[in-house]
């Protein structure tokens, strides 16, 4: 599939047009050739299980995490579509049907994979032990490949190519998939695979809506597959026979780790870096403290490095997992699970320690850009301009840089002090300046093109920052926050959270209210706003249990009071609105979705009502078109977003726009639950409430 400015173009003669007036006014412009998408396959040998089938989907047998060994069969072979992205550095290809996993990525340059490539497809978890894939709801090896993504393909007007997947989770309400995959949950997933011209990288954003009237824990995760040894004679993939000897390193820039759920802390340093060293059958490191946002894998007999690039400000966890050296065993299913060490990222620290809440309406994102980087030594310091290898000591110290996109002209200073010239770099073109013999530490600038793409300290100093210690501790303890956060990590965990949580409180009325035990839910708020009537989520929670008990008239004065409580909710904004709509007051439910983004300007689902109402009115739809513009900008996967657009397009008499709009529509429209979560979003726009589908209790 081909587009252009975010338009779906098919097979017709203008679109043959616009492809080729695109090619002549890039040669007339003497830039560099656009990133391009086209529809691939992926034929994989296909390996199942004993299954058990509901409707439209399959599931491990009850009681089973991995299939028995003899259980596990070669059912011929299994053909993925796929989407592939390309620039002149790399090819990545990604499977929406699969979970919207990234199956595999080829480094152009020498046609190595970026990652590790097991070549095979299963029904069991881990499912999928390629590429990247995503992990949510369940934290830890996440979306299965029975559970597919719509998704469109965007071309945009810098170059890039995007395909966009978006997926939900509320029809897997029954109560065996408490344990089981696919997993229940009120949120909505997006994924956005983008790769830009010129640039030796392509990234990743995961995103997360909560749609629910009730916070819960901004729990995301992904996992990267990277190959375990990477040879003279290529990397050792799926079940190869790995080397006697493994020299790769990890790239961890952190100063305290632990195991799972806190076990093992410990302070980490360069020397822990080796893979040799780890022995045991199973090792898995989470960083506490990760203070630089790159982390990665060395391969020192071909000089490559595979990174990972990211904001540890918004998504600081890092967690590394590889089975214990020396433990290889050939002629199982499971051989080439000791060929690739996984790589995972989330918003937490550690997966059993939830530390954010994500709240009504709320939207949260992050991204990761991966990178090959060749011939220089092992990293020590990357963002998104550059790589660096800097080389105290020795007979010929050096600066070793990879540029991550080309530049005609790097320039080097070491304490202000120029390092001899320039030279040009590129994501395939190491650039190498000498270093001042006996040279032990400098600050390190680095200049492309004439703009500071460095300017950092070497060696690279890893800050005994423990200030954040005390609060990852605390989400460990066996709390009702930590079980109400953690739902996804057991057999329905918020549940567990009931009994943890003080009678009488918030907690336990917000816990019981998610779980659909209305009148114990009313019970609980009401008397958790006696003790404390400034609570305005108390009132919040309690007016939305009123509702949905079927009383709209106490819900409306209960949850105007959550809107201006002495600790004001601004969620309630949203209640107080779809109130207005019932009774025809446009404008005014306008007015309190502004209220309502200005307080919480992550609101999702407020911005989306917001403009969709404010093109009812005559002077607002301007702006109403320019808002679900923007909302399509941020979100291009999100149906709702693009029912919005096609709205307000039309209300402002731009057809050719709606038209574009419900095109998208229609390709979004095709994941399984989408078709809910519409009818919610139009139920809203008529002033109506629909509670979110919960997980079903066990009998």
């Amino acid at each position: 599939m081909t587009t252009i400015r975010g338009r779906d173009l098919r097979g017709t003669a203008r679109a043959r047009m616009a492809i080729a007036l695109l090619a002549v006014l890039g040669l007339l412009a003497g830039c560099r050739s656009n990133a391009t998408a086209h529809r691939g396959k992926a034929k994989l040998p296909w390996y199942t299980s004993e299954i058990r089938y509901e409707p439209g989907y399959a599931i491990h047998p009850l009681g089973a995490f991995m299939p028995a060994p003899d259980s596990k069969k070669f059912a011929g072979k299994r053909s993925f579509d796929t989407v592939v992205l390309k620039n002149e550095y790399l090819r990545v290809e990604v499977a929406p049907e699969a979970g919207g996993a990234i199956y595999r990525a080829i480094y152009r340059p020498t046609g190595d994979d970026l990652f590790f490539y097991e070549g095979k497809a299963k029904d069991w978890l881990p499912y999928w032990e390629s590429g990247v894939k995503v992990s949510f709801p369940y934290r830890e090896h996440g979306v299965a490949t029975i559970q597919p993504a719509s998704y469109r393909v965007l071309q945009r007007d810098d170059g890039s190519a995007t395909v966009a997947m978006w997926m939900e989770f509320s029809r897997f309400h029954e109560p065996y998939h408490a344990t089981f995959y696919g997993r229940h949950s009120a949120m909505l997933l997006s994924q956005h695979v983008t790769i830009r011209p010129g640039e030796g990288w392509f990234e990743v954003t995961y995103r997360i809506v909560n749609p629910a009237p009730y916070r819960q824990g901004r729990q995301i995760w992904n996992d990267a597959f990277f190959p375990r040894n990477h040879t003279r004679r290529g990397a050792v993939q799926a079940d190869a026979q790995p080397p006697a000897e493994t020299t790769t390193e990890f790239i961890l820039p952190a100063a305290y780790v632990s195991n799972h759920s806190g076990r093992d802390f410990r302070k980490f340093d360069e020397s822990h870096t080796p893979l040799a060293i780890y022995t045991e059958p199973h090792t898995s490191i989470f960083t506490w403290d990760i203070p630089y946002g790159f982390a990665g894998m060395w391969y020192p007999q071909v000089k490559v490095n595979r990174l990972r690039l990211f904001d540890p400000g918004i998504a600081p966890g890092v967690k590394l997992f590889l089975l214990g050296d020396g433990s290889y065993k050939a002629g199982t299913l499971s051989t080439h699970c000791y060929n690739f060490t996984e790589i995972w990222g989330g918003f937490d620290n550690i997966f059993e320690g939830v530390e954010n809440w994500i709240g009504p309406g709320q939207a949260y994102q992050f991204t990761h850009r991966f990178a090959f980087i060749k011939g220089i030594g092992k990293v020590d310091y990357a963002n998104n301009d550059v790589a660096v290898n800097v080389e105290f000591g020795g007979n010929a110290p050096q600066v070793e840089a990879v540029t991550l996109r080309p530049v005609e002209k790097l320039t080097a200073a070491l304490d202000g002090e120029p390092l001899g010239g320039s030279a040009p770099c590129a994501p395939d073109r190491p650039a190498r300046f000498a270093l001042p013999a006996g040279t032990t530490a400098g600050r390190l600038v680095l200049t492309a093109n004439g703009r500071v793409i460095l300017d950092q300290q070497f060696p690279l100093h890893v800050p005994n920052d423990t200030s954040d210690h005390d609060r990852i501790r605390d989400c460990l303890k066996h709390s009702g926050r930590r079980y109400e956060l953690n739902d996804c990590g057991g057999e329905a965990w918020y549940r567990s959270a009931i009994g943890r949580y003080p009678k009488g409180s918030t907690g336990r009325g917000r816990v019981l209210y998610r779980d659909g035990q209305l009148d114990k839910a009313i019970e609980c708020l009401q008397e958790a706003v006696r003790n404390d009537p400034a609570d305005g989520e108390a009132w919040h929670l309690l007016a939305a249990a009123l509702l949905e008990a079927g009383l709209p008239a106490d819900a409306k004065i209960t949850f105007d009071r959550a809107a201006t409580a002495g600790k004001p909710y601004a969620p309630a904004w949203y209640f107080c609105a779809l109130t207005a709509i019932a009774n025809n007051d446009t404008a005014g439910a306008a007015q309190m979705l502004g209220k309502l983004v200005r307080a919480d300007p992550r609101n999702w689902e407020g911005r989306l009502l917001k403009a969709y109402l404010e093109a009812h009115l005559h002077a607002a739809r301007r702006q109403a078109l320019t808002d679900a513009l923007a909302l399509g900008a941020e979100d291009p996967a999100d149906p709702r977003a693009q029912f919005v657009l096609a709205h307000c397009a039309r209300a402002a008499g731009d057809e050719n726009l709606a038209a574009q709009a419900e095109t998208a529509l229609e390709q979004l429209m095709k994941e399984p639950g989408a078709e809910t979560r519409l009818k919610e979003f139009e139920a809203a726009t008529r002033g109506e409430y629909k509670p979110p589908k919960r997980l079903q209790p066990a009998e």
